[in-house]
């Protein structure tokens, strides 16, 4: 989309930041209802004060994709981040990468993952990994189509809860002089 913008988040953009992401999150990870256990994980994990913490800390970035001042997605990456399947030295985890769901299709996830990447690089890092939710078949194919090499199962725990994962991970060129 030509009318989008990405840019690096600033704290400002906290409140936004959760609406946006609990959104998304229930609408991948509730499709059969909002139990506890989503309800709570959304909550703590997505709300204005994480995200707020999230863009105090250095070792955090978020990069948004708006327009007109409305924000449409966000890519998150965790700096340095290790993995066991990823054996990488010098590696960073995309923590989330979100589109709001009437945006999808668009090109925005890819220049979201574009700029992340860009970001990594640009903080040193040689590899960008990230962890998917293995009955999430669109992502898995998004993130193969972008180049991103299937590392192998995994498991995402959130207190009592167990999920399937696959993790990806992609080489990054180095930075240019």
């Amino acid at each position: 989309m030509q009318d989008v913008a990405c840019r690096l988040a600033a704290r400002v953009d906290a409140p936004t930041l959760s609406a946006l992401a609990i959104q998304v999150f229930l609408g991948t990870y509730a499709d059969d209802g909002v139990g506890p256990a989503v309800a709570r994980e959304a909550h703590e994990l997505l709300s204005p004060a994480a995200f707020d913490a999230a863009l105090a800390d250095p070792s955090c970035t978020v990069v948004v994709a708006e327009r007109d001042g409305r924000l449409l997605g966000f890519a998150q990456v965790a700096f340095p981040s290790r993995h066991a399947l990823v054996p990488h030295e010098n590696a960073v985890e995309l923590v989330r990468l979100y589109v709001q769901e009437r945006f999808t299709r668009r090109g925005i996830g890819r220049a979201l993952l574009e700029r992340a990447e860009e970001e990594a690089v640009v903080r040193g890092a040689a590899t960008l990994w990230l962890s998917a939710w293995a009955p999430n078949a669109r992502a898995l194919a998004f993130y193969e189509r972008c180049g991103y090499a299937y590392a192998g199962a995994s498991t995402y725990r959130y207190r009592d809860d167990v999920h399937a994962t696959r993790v990806y991970a992609k080489r990054l060129p180095a930075e240019k002089p």
